[in-house]
């Protein structure tokens, strides 16, 4: 903009309006700064707190093509396995498997990393549908996720085959 313009455009220009223009700039050059300071350490926190310190679960359990006589239980997160293991605590924890109709067949809990389970069961040559609890009754010591907290109640059941 040329001299000319620019004090044809400043006489237009009350004096207020010119102060005020001049106040906004001189804050602009701060507000930046300030926005990129601001901490988030609150809502960091909050969303931590809430990914981490939920109840675990069980979200699947299933028997994989092609692997008869193996059964998977997958959990929402990590768990606990600090005892020794899963056969360290196969007595005392809060968990039971079923094959109907005829009860109990030779099956094997094992740690694959620390969110699934896998069941290995053996002694029969048909279906049978497996039901697996956990945490369910009075059964002392119970499930837990990394966290802390106990793994929520859970009852589901498949259709299992061995020798296909």
């Amino acid at each position: 903009m040329n001299a000319e313009k620019g004090s044809a455009l400043a006489q237009k220009v009350t004096t207020e309006r010119r102060d005020f223009l001049k106040k906004l700039a001189v804050a602009a050059a701060f507000a930046a700064p300030t926005v990129a300071t601001f901490s988030l350490d609150g809502v960091r926190k909050k969303a931590f707190a809430q990914s981490v310190y939920t109840q675990p679960r069980v979200i699947l359990l299933e028997q994989r093509d092609g692997e008869d006589g193996i059964a998977r239980v997958v959990f929402s997160q990590p768990m606990n396995t600090t005892v020794g293991g899963d056969g360290a605590r196969t007595a005392n924890v809060c968990r039971t498997t079923n094959f109907v109709p005829e009860g109990y067949f030779p099956h094997q809990w094992a740690w694959e990393g620390n969110t699934m389970q896998v069941l290995t069961f053996s002694g029969f040559c048909d279906y049978r549908v497996l039901e697996v609890t956990y945490n369910q009754g009075n059964c002392g010591a119970k499930f837990v996720g990394a966290n802390g907290m106990e793994l929520e109640p859970y009852s589901g059941s498949l259709s299992v085959t061995v020798c296909a």
